[in-house]
């Protein structure tokens, strides 16, 4: 073989090859690629959790909401009430002692409420209820009345239990009010005698944060029917 045919197939063997700047330059798009999917599974995975935390919260706030306004819908509640039925005198004939009104705090952040949970047609004694927002250690909490006497708003530790977990979320609003309640004449003899009847309506608001979580926050509003309307 000739000097010119072994120079040629040597130049040949030299070009086969990857030079070291091919192989940088692909080691460097390598490592890019591998940065990008890592940055995008990082924000993946961050957005799921975001989500996670997000409807713990609205299932944290809704349980609240859906808690309180099944026991208010049933305030006033009374198990002699059959006894009014087309008795136009038993609102005032001692048969039935019937329980007062909703009553809502001054700066609407609590309310209590009677009924007659134990059924002996008797709904003014201990058969109360009532929920209000206290703050503690900083971080606002709904709180239930569990108390054997009337529900008082002010009341100490003792008569309330809290509903909602301090320690994942902070109430930083609990508003309710009554406005749609309205009071109408049902019953009028025509000699100035009348009864009427307290038709309740409350509106209730709530927001919360997530705590250990930056901006997120929920907000869950229901406006309630109450089921016993209130003789007058």
């Amino acid at each position: 073989m000739s000097m010119q045919g072994r120079k040629g197939m040597s130049s040949r063997r030299r070009q086969a090859g990857f030079s070291l700047m091919e192989g940088v330059v692909s080691m460097s798009i390598s490592l890019i690629v591998t940065s990008a999917m890592v940055a995008l599974m990082a924000n993946s995975l961050g957005s799921t959790t975001r989500i996670v935390n997000m409807t713990k919260l609205s299932d944290d706030l809704r349980n609240t909401m859906q808690l309180m306004t099944r026991d208010v819908r049933r305030t006033s509640y009374n198990a002699n009430a059959m006894l009014c039925y087309g008795n136009d005198d038993c609102y005032s004939d001692g048969s039935v002692t019937l329980p007062g009104d909703i009553t809502v705090s001054n700066n609407n952040d609590c309310f209590t409420f009677l009924t007659d949970r134990d059924h002996d047609g008797d709904s003014t004694e201990n058969d109360a209820g009532g929920f209000r927002r206290r703050v503690v250690g900083g971080v606002g909490v709904v709180e239930m009345w569990t108390g054997d006497n009337s529900p008082n708003c002010a009341a100490n530790d003792a008569n309330w239990t809290a509903v909602t977990n301090i320690d994942s979320m902070d109430i930083t609003t609990f508003n309710v009010d009554d406005a749609l309640s309205y009071t109408e004449v049902i019953y009028d003899d025509g000699a100035g005698n009348t009864i009427s009847q307290r038709v309740r309506k409350l509106r209730f608001n709530i927001q919360a944060a997530l705590l250990h979580a930056d901006n997120i926050t929920r907000e869950i509003e229901d406006v309630i029917s109450v089921r016993n309307d209130l003789l007058l």
